[in-house]
């Protein structure tokens, strides 16, 4: 990797890791054929000079055991080849969510990000739907998003539980008084955009200075979080046609990154959002090449990039190009998944003399230096990060392994544990969510991993991260069906929203770490018939103030946030 003046950064470009001991080898790589996931790299990128590449490889520090050459996968006996990945919105049937669109692939990718001018300024036009973005509490030690685990890049975030300053043009309506003792009932219902789409798609949840907010392909939308009237809306500006993604959160200064379609899928253009004020500050072309949809992180510095062929930052004062990630030679392909502070890279190379074929990197976004130590050799044909599930702790989803799929999770010096799979003994491969996807499937908390599971018999599992197995099962006490609450509470315990049946009241719940054994917090209830949302639908997140937000897959539904307070 160089700065943009061509002067190499310190710890990035290093030798390549060797394949494990063990490992059965590889035939020779060809190029992919074009629109596959990996694209063939040109020997030089338009707008940089041609780069040498690094350094003879170096024997591995060895993150994997040797591949097992009797049939068996990573943390389960004789498990079989798991179906493609779970990428989002990189969907594929059996792993995704109903109803998301399935983009096409690029044509052709470039390795290297390529910088283009600043190409909006200040904007704030009328919105058509929702887009949801994280919020996050600022008074307790890891603070719960839309994906599950937590994240700590975010910077303070504000509570957006009291009553915002200012009002709006659209009210919610009130839950009004009364309610239940002990129970969350609905303080507000947000009404749906005049012109909201039901294909809209829900990218996040943000929420500053008493502001929820709540974004979608077709708009961004603030709210007053003390009576739900809108504050400020965003549409896509002139020249796009959808937003197709949405940060992990928001910086100390409440600034998220989205990114715009501007035709053909391409979501190259990155953009920045105050929260606080509900401005578009500036928009640039962030890649020559069309980028589909890409996942951003936000920090106080940058704003991270990473998508297939397209891995690097721009700072998040103006956009202008921070860095660029440099593969390792030149016929290489790269693929990345941000979160947090990190981006999750791997690569796949070409050249006839290449040893290492793929590999996988973690680099921090600030600067785009490793920071994962020795590379981890990827010996799959198509192996790839597919997903960051978890930023603190650190834990990746990868696809297409030698055995299928599996999780892989890092210790707190961001060395490598040992790897899990997805696929359990008579029981279907686990749907996990990403940092960058809006719905929770999956919450990290210290070294256990929480699943929901089995959309036919809902539960969620809780596994070991450092053995791979599992350690209860848990239905919350009813068959019907289980929703995980995005993040954990101070003390680490998960929650969970349990519907108890026909023309009963949902309950949310803690679950035990020890054994799944449910808690009743309260049960959650609605006035009339149009303020209900379906568990399986609604984004779940749980305030400091004890204050519940739900948030409905799509800004077409009747109330598409709804707000609960317990008395």
């Amino acid at each position: 990797m160089t700065q943009l003046d061509g002067a190499p950064i310190p710890g990035q470009g290093g030798p390549a890791a060797q394949a494990a001991p063990g490992t059965p080898p590889q035939p020779p790589a060809q190029p992919p054929a074009p629109g596959s996931d990996y694209a063939y790299a040109p020997t030089a990128a338009a707008g940089f000079p041609a780069q040498a590449p690094p350094p003879p490889a170096a024997a591995p520090v060895g993150p994997f055991d040797p591949a097992p050459t009797n049939g068996q996968g990573y943390g389960y006996p004789g498990q079989p080849q798991a179906d493609g990945g779970y990428g989002y919105p990189q969907q594929q049937a059996g792993y995704s969510y109903p109803g998301a669109p399935v983009p096409q692939p690029p044509k052709q990718r470039n390795p290297v990000m390529l910088w283009g001018g600043i190409i909006g300024g200040v904007l704030a036009i009328a919105i058509i739907a929702g887009l949801v973005v994280l919020f996050t509490e600022n008074d307790t030690p890891d603070n719960p998003t839309a994906s599950g685990g937590t994240s700590t890049s975010g910077g303070t975030n504000t509570d957006p539980s009291a009553s915002a300053s200012s009002g709006g043009s659209s009210g919610g309506s009130g839950g009004g008084g009364g309610g239940k003792a002990g129970a969350y009932n609905l303080a507000w219902s947000a009404p749906k955009p005049t012109a909201a789409a039901s294909g809209s798609q829900l990218l996040g949840i943000w929420g500053a200075d008493k502001t929820v907010v709540r974004a979608d392909s077709y708009g961004i939308r603030g709210l007053n979080a003390a009576d739900g009237k809108e504050l400020w809306s965003i549409a896509p500006p002139s020249g796009s046609k959808e937003f197709c993604a949405a940060s992990y959160g928001v910086n100390s200064k409440h600034i998220a990154a989205v990114a715009l379609n501007t035709g053909d899928s391409d979501c190259s253009t990155v953009g920045a959002i105050d929260v606080s004020t509900g401005k578009l500050l500036w928009t640039v072309k962030a890649s020559q090449e069309r980028m589909s949809y890409p996942t951003l992180t936000v920090t106080d510095k940058v704003i991270g990039i990473g998508a297939s062929g397209v891995v690097g930052a721009v700072n998040v004062a103006d956009g202008s190009p921070a860095w660029q990630f440099q593969p390792r030679e030149k016929d290489c392909s790269v693929y990345g998944k941000a979160a947090g502070n990190q981006i999750a890279v791997s690569d796949r190379c070409y050249g006839l003399n290449t040893t290492t074929k793929s590999q996988l990197v973690v680099v921090d976004a600030d600067t785009g230096k490793t920071a994962s130590g020795a590379p981890i050799t990827l010996t799959g044909s198509i192996e790839r990060v597919d997903k960051v599930i978890s930023d603190q702790p650190l834990v990746l989803l990868v696809t297409n392994g030698p055995n299928g799929d599996y999780i892989l999770p890092f210790d707190k010096s961001t060395k490598p544990m040992t790897p899990m799979s997805v696929k359990e003994p008579g029981a279907d491969s686990l749907r996990l969510s990403g940092q960058s996807d809006a719905f929770t499937q999956n919450v990290v908390s210290g070294n256990t991993l929480y699943v929901q599971v089995n959309p036919s018999k809902p539960a969620v599992n809780a596994y070991d991260l450092t053995t791979g197995k599992r350690l209860w099962s848990s239905n919350g006490g009813n068959d019907d069906d289980i929703r995980l609450v995005s993040g954990t509470d101070k003390d680490g315990k998960v929650r969970a929203v349990v519907d108890m049946g026909y023309n009963k009241d949902a309950k949310l719940v803690t679950l035990s770490p020890t054994d799944g054994k449910p808690t009743d917090l309260g049960t959650i209830t609605s006035q009339k018939s149009t303020d209900f949302i379906s568990i399986t639908s609604t984004e779940y997140v749980l305030q400091s103030d004890g204050s519940l937000y739900g948030f409905s897959r799509s800004s077409g539904s009747d109330s598409p946030v709804l707000k609960y307070a317990k008395k």
